[in-house]
């Protein structure tokens, strides 16, 4: 069954329900109402029919039809006055061929009336007094009163369905736009655009729709150009040790030269490689699978600086280490020393005359700052740079800096490249926990 249709029918069973609740309370309640109110009504008339008879003496009572008839005026109820077990008064000629029939015995009444009885003296004799109001009376009434009752839950009904369908099209009909926009992605694997503005949980839906499409196209896109890249990145290698290959073979190339190429040529497809599976090994991790630990900040870059040291000495490149105030940041020491590691590398590669590490501590967050003074890169290029493959203007290519902008969001950081006064700096920013004096400082206190 349809969306619409369930929404429909659920609607109408749940007016039915009501109303058939309703009925049933009104039903009780109403026959204990008027049962309530007709026996206090009968109670009201007994007291005063009781007052009015005791200003009477017996005779007068027997012989007075004045006084009959004032009781008469005083009455609305069937009334019955019993002397010594002997009908002496009735105001209702039914009432008084009923006990005719049944010989005098007033008993039965009880089966076909509410009653209400009391006892009064006229002169020196004691009555008995009997107000009688049939039952039928009150199911009479509350037949009509059910009557109304129907018509009238007839006429919300009607007019709660009307309301129930435009309810139910506000709510389909965004469910059935949400249903075919994802038809249609799957169709067509294009974005689709924010249509719904309901204002609710469908809008926020459509929106998350729209979020998650746009995500896929976009990851969809940098696999095809991964992939694409990728082939093309292993293409030249491979053509480059299958044409010296051959050279040789030939006899064109000596065994030196074509050895030599062949072996630059496999050490850059092993590095290319070994950087596509573990830039996919990180992509694919989780955050419990990083090793993330606290660790002084200032102890690792210098760790990491006399680690790198060497690599920068053989390209007789002045490397400096200027740190701040030291802090505690959560992070996995081994992906941290790569991505740094990468840094460096490309720094080396361009570096006129020196390589610098600075820190900077402020706002909760803890800038490392690497600085080399090579060529500025392209404006136009720093949006990109971290893109895998992405060719700038002077060729280069590759995936040292996606690794690094791969493990920074794993650590909640970002990392960004700057053109600064003579050089270029790539700023990587990390949040950290708090100071290690602060730290050592709540350690002694908890001790």
């Amino acid at each position: 069954m349809r969306l619409d249709r369930k929404l429909f029918w659920s609607y109408i069973v749940i007016i039915l329900i009501a109303i058939s609740t309703s009925f049933t309370l009104f039903t009780v309640a109403s026959n204990q109402f008027l049962t309530y109110r007709l026996m206090d009504s009968m109670k009201k008339e007994l007291d005063l029919i009781k007052e009015n008879l005791m200003i009477y003496n017996t005779d007068y009572f027997h012989s007075g039809s004045v006084i009959r008839d004032h009781i008469m005026q005083l009455v609305q109820s069937n009334l019955i006055i019993i002397q010594d077990n002997t009908l002496a008064f009735t105001n209702s000629q039914d009432l008084y061929d009923e006990l005719q029939v049944h010989k005098g015995d007033i008993s039965y009444l009880n089966k076909h009336y509410l009653t209400v009885s009391g006892e009064t003296n006229i002169g020196y004799t004691k009555f008995d007094i009997i107000l009688l109001s049939e039952k039928g009376m009150i199911s009479e009434l509350n037949q009509l009163n059910l009557s109304i009752l129907f018509i009238t839950s007839l006429v919300s009904m009607l007019i709660a369905a009307f309301f129930g369908v435009y309810v139910q099209n506000n709510i389909s009909r965004p469910i059935h736009l949400l249903k075919n926009k994802v038809r249609g992605f799957q169709e067509s694997m294009e974005a689709p655009e924010v249509t719904i503005y309901t204002g609710d949980e469908i809008q926020e839906l459509d929106e998350d729709i729209v979020r998650m499409a746009t995500s896929i196209v976009n990851n969809d896109r940098k696999r095809k150009a991964f992939f694409e890249n990728t082939s093309h990145e292993l293409k030249t290698p491979l053509m480059n040790i299958r044409g010296y290959a051959e050279g040789l073979k030939d006899g064109i190339f000596s065994i030196d030269e074509a050895a030599e190429v062949i072996a630059q040529e496999s050490e850059s497809l092993r590095t290319l490689v070994e950087s596509i599976l573990y830039l996919s090994k990180l992509e694919d991790a989780t955050h419990d699978r990083y090793q993330l630990q606290l660790v002084d900040l200032n102890q690792f870059l210098d760790g990491f600086y006399h680690k790198m040291a060497g690599l920068v000495a053989d390209k007789n490149l002045e490397f400096q280490l200027n740190l701040d105030k030291s802090v505690q940041v959560k992070m996995d020491d081994d992906k941290m020393i790569r991505a740094l590691s990468n840094i460096i590398t490309n720094a080396v590669r361009y570096a006129k005359t020196v390589i610098s590490i600075e820190t900077i501590v402020e706002n909760n967050v803890v800038e490392i700052r690497l600085f080399n003074d090579g060529p500025q890169i392209a404006e136009a290029d720093l949006p990109y740079l971290f893109d895998r493959f992405y060719k700038g203007d002077k060729g280069q290519s590759g995936l040292g800096l996606a690794i690094v902008q791969s493990i920074m969001t794993t650590h909640h950081g970002t990392v960004e490249a700057l053109n600064v006064e003579g050089g270029v700096c790539m700023s990587v920013k990390l949040p950290y926990v708090a100071s290690s004096s602060k730290r050592r400082l709540n350690e002694m206190k908890k001790g």
